[in-house]
């Protein structure tokens, strides 16, 4: 073929300031991609790294089932106590303090406190000797490891004396090692609780249990006996100074009523307080009231009859009188009636006025002797009154000095009572003490400690179930990690809002040959490219760019097969297309047409003229490819001879449709390079690797150079990227594989056939 030369014709130029029908300017009302909730987005991530997650949980259900196997099993001892609720109270006096001090709360607290107590442990280690016992020390010593700051050391050699410090640490670690392994279990809504140790020797576990609860309640006897000595001393004392001040309070009170002359003649007693209810003075005072009342009476009554003897009418109700005025008045009233018959020399009527005289006179005579007898009753009535007032006077005296006294003495009084209340109370608890002692045991052994036939420790399904939930634990930390690191595009429509360029299309993971699917129509690879040329398509106001670059910021990332796909894609429907494999460093282009890369772009860039024939046709299509040619020693250099610009505007003059695969961006200058070469460029994104950090990047350095970015590709689309839309039911389904279609080997297919 002769050499062609290389046209400028105007309609070749690459017009870069025209805007595209999706410039980023457009871009500016868009708004973000609408997120996933956080619970999808979570879940879809347990999906993804469902490998790493069934991998942690293995890891850890192994390592329990190791630890399970490997540690020493350990065995349990358990005995079980019933505490009563009791008031300890031994200097109580009645009246003072109430039944129950303290509630039940506080009161099994103390004693549940009492059993986890560093001297009840120091008491049971000396009990059975555990300081020198080689058994023992080995058996706690197997729950621990050699770097166990708490392992005890062993038992002396026997015979081998230890000094005081010595023997001290040796105890210390002994009731340190009792501490840790033994263990408290009250049984809820009861007065029952569980004394559990633990050890690798199931004999010690039983016998040190039963030696727990032993010494706990030799310990409360003796707590209450050492407090019952003390409370007899401590009654002793008191006794001895109540009964010095109650006998000092008697004296007084004796002595103060003999000084004021205040003679009790009665007394009361009620609720230990004493009450004087009748004294000498008060008695005289009372009978001398009653005589003076008497008195009183008396003269009354003689004044009484002293009127009646002064009144003639009053004196005729003297007995004598009346009836010596009844004869008068009858002998009157005959000496009248004989008067109207004789005449006064009557012998008869002589001897009625006769005897009318003799009555007048003995009237007068008994007349002045009651007028006398009245005086003289009256004048004695008036005298004894006065004498027994002028006595009940001098008593009300004596009696309202007493009472004066008696104020001072009330309180020598009540002093008296409250020492001789308080010496009685004392006294009655000391006999109680003496007689009860200590009283009955409030503590008491329900179960004694059997030696257990099965261990406690190590349980394979806790142990197992533990290590699930540590498994699941760890998987869902490193899950939440592994998100919050991931960087990668697992929203295709994200590259919107991260990015800043339009979606062109979402490219699915295949599995089967993949220049077979360019070609079915049924394919969901033929759908996804075709939804890339549709959009390809409303870019600039021609339609379809004419010269395009596809590039990636790294390797295998789908850029050359989406090269040959968008390549295949626009010869099939009748556009001239040619392919050119720009990427002289990793050459694609020949593997997916099965020919050999004998010449190329680098020949025609280091000089060679003769286009046509570094050009050929695809066997089978209409598409034109040209490959790399021998590599190169430095691909920059001849990209940047300015040859390239040449090459794609006389392609242009022959094909509708210019498609350059590029080598990656990022480490390298060609893709810089033929950038300026075309009229612009499509990025292609690996979906769900990689990080959107080296993406920006890769797009910093194409802008730098001048690049027109028409937009993005994402590729590799699988089953991590279903929860955002793209996967089975976006309009075609997207096959699960692990081929991988990128660039390089990876992106090699077959040829047809």
């Amino acid at each position: 073929m002769t050499s062609q030369t290389i046209p400028t014709a105007p309609d070749a130029d690459i017009d870069r300031g025209s805007d595209s029908l999706l410039d980023r300017r457009a871009l500016e009302g868009v708004k973000p991609s609408e997120e996933l909730n956080l619970a999808d987005r979570y879940w879809q991530a347990i999906l993804n790294n469902r490998y790493i997650i069934l991998g942690i949980i293995v890891a850890c259900l192994l390592a329990g089932l190791i630890y399970t196997l490997a540690v020493t099993p350990q065995f349990t001892a358990s005995s079980r106590l019933e505490i009563s609720r009791q008031t300890a109270s031994v200097t109580k006096v009645e009246g003072l303090e109430k039944e129950e001090a303290g509630s039940d709360l506080a009161f099994y607290q103390t004693q549940y406190s009492l059993l986890e107590a560093r001297s009840l442990a120091e008491r049971v280690a000396m009990t059975l000797q555990l300081p020198t016992d080689d058994k023992f020390f080995q058996a706690v010593n197997s729950k621990f490891g050699d770097g166990d700051e708490d392992v005890v050391t062993a038992a002396p050699v026997r015979g081998q004396s230890m000094s005081a410090a010595e023997r001290k640490a040796k105890l210390n670690q002994t009731v340190r090692a009792l501490l840790r392994n033994v263990e408290i279990k009250p049984i809820r809504g009861s007065s029952l609780v569980d004394v559990t140790f633990t050890s690798a020797d199931p004999e010690l576990s039983a016998r040190i249990t039963n030696a727990w609860t032993s010494e706990f309640i030799k310990a409360s006897l003796d707590r209450r006996m050492e407090a019952t000595a003390d409370a007899r001393a401590f009654l002793e004392q008191r006794l001895a100074q109540l009964r010095t001040s109650l006998e000092d309070s008697e004296r007084a009170l004796l002595g103060y009523a003999s000084n004021n002359g205040i003679v009790s003649l009665s007394t009361s007693t009620e609720d230990g307080k004493t009450r004087t209810e009748k004294t000498l003075v008060s008695a005289d005072l009372e009978t001398l009231s009653r005589q003076l009342a008497d008195a009183k009476a008396d003269r009354i009554d003689a004044e009484s009859r002293l009127r009646q003897a002064g009144d003639s009418r009053e004196a005729t109700l003297a007995p004598a009188l009346a009836g010596l005025r009844t004869k008068r008045a009858d002998a009157a009233a005959e000496l009248a009636r004989l008067s109207t018959q004789f005449g006064p020399d009557y012998p008869t009527i002589q001897s009625l006025r006769a005897q009318v005289d003799a009555l007048d006179r003995s009237i007068a005579a008994e007349s002045g002797r009651f007028r006398g007898s009245a005086l003289g009753d009256f004048q004695s009535a008036s005298q004894r009154e006065s004498r027994l007032q002028a006595a009940m006077n001098a008593a009300k005296g004596d009696y309202t000095e007493q009472q004066r006294s008696g104020i001072q003495m009330a309180i020598l009084q009540r002093e008296v009572d409250t020492n001789r209340q308080l010496y009685d109370g004392l006294l009655q608890r000391y006999k109680e003490i003496g007689v009860a002692g200590i009283g009955t045991n409030n503590i008491a052994i329900v179960d004694s400690a059997l030696a257990p036939t099965k261990p406690s420790s190590p349980k394979l399904g806790l142990n197992m179930g533990l290590a699930l939930l540590a498994g699941l634990f760890l998987a869902l930390l490193a899950v939440f990690v592994l998100e919050q690191i991931d960087q990668s595009v697992r929203d295709p429509s994200s590259v919107t809002d991260k990015l800043g360029l339009p979606l062109l299309g979402s490219i699915p993971r295949v599995d089967d040959e993949f220049d077979q699917q360019i070609y079915d129509r049924k394919s969901e690879v033929y759908e996804a490219y075709l939804a890339v040329r549709t959009n390809l398509g409303f870019l600039t106001d021609h339609g379809a760019p004419r010269s395009l670059m596809l590039c990636s910021a790294r390797p295998s990332e789908g850029k050359s097969s989406s090269s040959i796909a968008l390549a295949f894609g626009f010869a099939g429907t009748g556009r001239k297309t040619i392919v050119v494999d720009g990427d002289m460093r990793n050459p694609t282009v020949h593997h997916f047409m099965a020919a050999a890369n004998k010449a190329g772009l680098s020949n025609y860039l280091a000089g060679e003229e003769n286009i046509d024939a570094l050009i050929h046709k695809a066997e089978g299509s209409d598409l034109h490819y040209m490959t790399t040619g021998p590599t190169p020693p430095n691909a920059a250099d001849l990209l940047g001879n300015g040859r390239l610009p040449k090459l794609v505007a006389y392609l242009l003059t022959r094909y509708d449709q210019v498609i350059i695969d590029s080598p990656p961006v990022l480490g390298l200058a060609d893709a810089p390079l033929i950038s300026t070469a075309v009229e612009g460029v499509v990025f292609v994104i690996e979906a769900n690797s990689g990080k959107v950090r080296v993406v920006q990047g890769a797009l910093r350095r194409l802008t730098m150079a001048g690049a027109r970015l028409f937009g993005a590709i994402v590729t590799k689309l699988d089953e991590r990227n279903n929860a955002y839309g793209y996967g089975y039911g976006y309009g075609y389904g997207y096959g699960y594989g692990a081929t991988d279609d990128g660039d390089g080997a990876d992106d090699a297919a077959p040829s047809r056939r």
